[in-house]
């Protein structure tokens, strides 16, 4: 006969080990083992490891011209990591950051660029907003085909990526190509005072950065200290729970597809207004794919995403000078590079793995650690629990 024993406990035990294990000690072990792996594949090729880091590392951060770069290659991977751990925390794996992003890069252009006789803080707002919302309203089909029909998230979202890349091809090869000859299809230019002043001079850094910051301090705050960010948390742990607990599962579900769209289009945007200033074909072919290794990274919580978004901005920067200090082919400097984006994959693969299994469970949690509680004890409302600690319930036979 099985006993049943449960256990609650205010935020201490499996589930406060859990958390600290995902937040500190997997990204850690992350970044180690891609350095490993980075350093094996230099030496079999005979290559100093210790002078290509050396180079990796006085490229990302050895004047502030190259450390503001870092943080400029940095910005959109931390935007786009935020709305997909956005989307991860509601349950839903949105991958189409990439169609996200060229989206709010288009409109940023458009309003940027056609738009005549404005202040010019009221030029940037508005092209800034359209690249946010654009970004948002590309992610909503996936969300929407999901809820109505059933429809995996990440295939449409990936289709849409592909969507998003052949318009603004014929974008700017027809009704937005700038005049005259250019010798690869471009954009036209969006005006001057629609763009981001450039915080240091030498590097690409510009005022957009600092939405990026606020977006992650809205970001924290909004999952961890608001009612939203509590039913988002909810539907994603246990939808069944979530809606027994009143909570509009359809409405939160794409709202945080949204969210996490609407951020993608908002990195778009400050691409373009903040130092690209047109369109070209494949502006950011990568971006969107590398913000999710990121993301994984970063342990899906908003601090541990800004700092897997420095790591990977550092990467990104520091490239160059690893391969001239340490005459590596710009071939083996890739290689290292994806290295670390699937080692990354491959010690993140247990969170991966406990969303796959939470949704084809309906949303409980694996681990018996599931929200039911926390359900029960949500309100008619899904509201916060008033005491500021979240029960939790362990269940051995």
């Amino acid at each position: 006969m099985a006993m049943m024993r449960v256990v609650t406990g205010a935020r201490f035990g499996f589930g406060r080990l859990r958390r600290w294990w995902l937040s500190l000690v997997l990204p850690l072990l992350a970044i180690g083992l891609a350095l490993l792996l980075g350093a094996v594949v230099m030496l079999i090729s005979g290559f100093s490891p210790l002078d290509a880091y050396s180079g990796l590392f006085q490229g990302a951060f050895g004047t502030l011209p190259q450390f503001a770069e870092t943080l400029n290659e940095a910005t959109p991977l931390l935007l786009i990591g935020l709305g997909i751990a956005v989307a991860f925390r509601a349950g839903a794996f949105n991958i189409g950051g990439v169609g996200q992003e060229y989206l709010g890069a288009l409109a940023a252009v458009i309003v940027g660029g056609k738009f005549t006789g404005l202040p010019g803080w009221l030029h940037l707002v508005l092209a800034t907003a359209a690249g946010f919302v654009a970004g948002g309203l590309w992610a909503a089909p996936a969300a929407l085909l999901k809820i109505r029909l059933g429809i995996n998230e990440v295939i449409t979202s990936i289709l849409l990526n592909y969507i998003a890349i052949y318009f603004i091809d014929y974008m700017i090869s027809g009704p937005i190509h700038a005049p005259g000859f250019t010798a690869a299809p471009t954009s036209f230019p969006v005006q001057q005072n629609a763009t981001f002043p450039i915080l240091v001079q030498g590097s690409d850094l510009n005022a957009g950065f600092f939405l990026a910051l606020l977006a992650l301090v809205v970001i924290f705050v909004l999952l961890r200290y608001t009612t939203w960010g509590y039913r988002m948390r909810l539907v994603g742990l246990n939808r069944e729970a979530a809606r027994h607990a009143g909570v509009h599962v359809d409405r939160v579900y794409l709202l945080s597809f949204f969210i996490s769209g609407a951020l993608a289009g908002l990195a778009g945007a400050i691409e373009i207004l903040g130092y690209r200033y047109q369109l070209i074909t494949g502006f950011a072919p990568n971006t969107g794919y590398d913000a999710i290794a990121v993301a994984l990274l970063g342990g899906l919580s908003p601090g541990g995403v800004g700092l897997a978004a420095l790591f990977f901005g550092a990467l990104a920067n520091g490239a160059s000078a690893m391969e001239a200090i340490a005459q590596l082919p710009s071939q083996l400097a890739d290689i290292v590079r994806t290295l670390a984006i699937l080692a990354v994959l491959a010690v993140s693969s247990p969170v991966i793995l406990d969303l796959v299994r939470r949704r084809q469970s309906g949303g409980q949690e694996t681990d018996g650690s599931g929200p039911s509680a926390r359900a029960t004890g949500a309100g008619a409302g899904g509201q916060p629990p008033t005491s500021g600690l979240e029960p939790e319930t362990f269940v051995a036979e």
